[in-house]
């Protein structure tokens, strides 16, 4: 709960606060705006821009709005009242969680990209796409894991169902009928 708190915390003060901060009044070319556009006091400079940096930036805020909604969806589902030991409630928290991690991880990723501006084939940034993979490729083997110890567990629980629980209701029918 403390951590889809943060999380939705952090994601909340990026949406209002975005990097590159605000236009502070109504700007047009002469101001920095990108070529027949007027920039409108209040909204993010970086998705002004034109090129890869409007790009990196819709898909920052893309990614920012998943990790928001994601940390949102476990905080709803912790205050409501499920059940925590239902493997159902806690294989979907986990996945939700990966998920908001994920996406952090995705937006740090797209800010440094955003601020640094690196040169494609730059140290920088091969150091951030390799960062970038390796936080992707964890969490991605996590929820597979995870995915498969659910499927595993429900195969369990409907071959079980197959094999005993045929003679149980049969068992219950037979004894209730006399």
């Amino acid at each position: 709960m403390v951590v889809a708190t943060v999380m939705a915390s952090l994601t909340f003060q990026i949406a209002i606060n975005p990097p590159g901060g605000v236009w502070q009044s109504n700007t047009d070319t002469q101001g920095g705006c990108a070529p027949n556009q007027i920039c409108k006091a209040g909204t993010s400079v970086l998705a002004s821009s034109d090129g890869t940096q409007k790009l990196r930036y819709e898909n920052f805020m893309l990614l920012c709005t998943i990790s928001f909604s994601a940390s949102q969806t476990i905080i709803v589902l912790l205050i409501s009242g499920f059940s925590l030991r239902n493997k159902c409630v806690m294989w979907f928290l986990m996945i939700v969680s990966c998920l908001s991690v994920l996406c952090t991880g995705g937006a740090y990723v797209c800010s440094m990209l955003m601020i640094l501006d690196p040169p494609v084939g730059s140290f920088h940034y091969h150091i951030t796409l390799f960062y970038a993979y390796f936080w992707g490729v964890l969490i991605l083997s996590l929820i597979l894991i995870f995915f498969c110890r659910f499927v595993f567990w429900l195969l369990e629980k409907f071959f079980r169902f197959l094999c005993c629980g045929w003679r149980i209701v049969s068992h219950y029918h037979i004894k209730h009928a006399n």
